[in-house]
């Protein structure tokens, strides 16, 4: 029980700060692939938690910068909660502590199925390695870009794409990710009945960037 409820806690917190780019925007937008936000850039994000989440708002900065995984140089996001690490299509390869250790590991990466557009869908299948344990546990997420819409956050409007997904965890998310910025601008999260956790709610908004040009 304790193993599953770390595991739910840092996929919530990969998940919060995973970054992701599009490419240009025709009649029908199309995200293209994923493009690492130039090292430097930062933003913060508030966030409100309720149920088991806990209680309260918060707000976290992270930073964009570099770090050598599995021998190879990489986009890191680092943040108070622990260093992302992104491989090179921007999916997330692990989640580091402080100390640059590993604690959780994913295969394949989790990440987004390029090129985005709307109406699209795909399942994966995944498996995450828990590093304090040496435990291996599978789950599977199933993803929908569902619209490109207008997303109004505090940091202002923005077109993004809107993708739900949902994965055997016991999780619900809805998110917009922003081309414009190659951020997700707003993010909403439910652990369901199904979560080992118990239910909850965090919702996680933009509200602040410094893109590096």
């Amino acid at each position: 029980m304790k193993t599953a409820r770390r595991v739910t806690l840092w996929l919530a917190i990969a998940g919060l700060t995973l970054t992701l780019v599009s490419g240009g925007c025709a009649m029908a937008p199309k995200a293209e692939r994923w493009v690492a936000p130039p090292l430097g850039s930062t933003y913060t994000l508030t966030r409100l938690e309720t149920g088991s989440y806990g209680s309260g708002t918060t707000q976290i900065t992270s930073k964009v910068t570099e770090r050598m995984w599995e021998e190879k140089r990489v986009t890191a996001l680092v943040s108070p909660t622990g260093v992302l690490v992104l491989n090179a299509d921007g999916a997330w390869s692990a989640m580091l502590g402080p100390d640059d250790k590993p604690i959780v590991s994913y295969d394949p990466p989790i990440g987004l199925d390029y090129p985005l557009e709307v109406g699209k869908t795909w399942t994966r299948s995944y498996r995450v390695t828990v590093h304090a344990t040496k435990q291996t546990i599978p789950f599977d997420i199933t993803w929908k870009v569902e619209a490109y819409e207008d997303v109004t956050v505090p940091a202002g409007t923005f077109k993004a794409f809107k993708i739900s997904y949902s994965d055997t965890v016991g999780n619900e998310v809805v998110q917009w990710n922003i081309p414009e910025l190659g951020l997700v601008g707003k993010r909403i999260e439910r652990r369901t009945a199904r979560n080992p956790n118990g239910p909850g709610m965090r919702e996680t908004e933009l509200i602040s960037q410094n893109i590096k040009k």
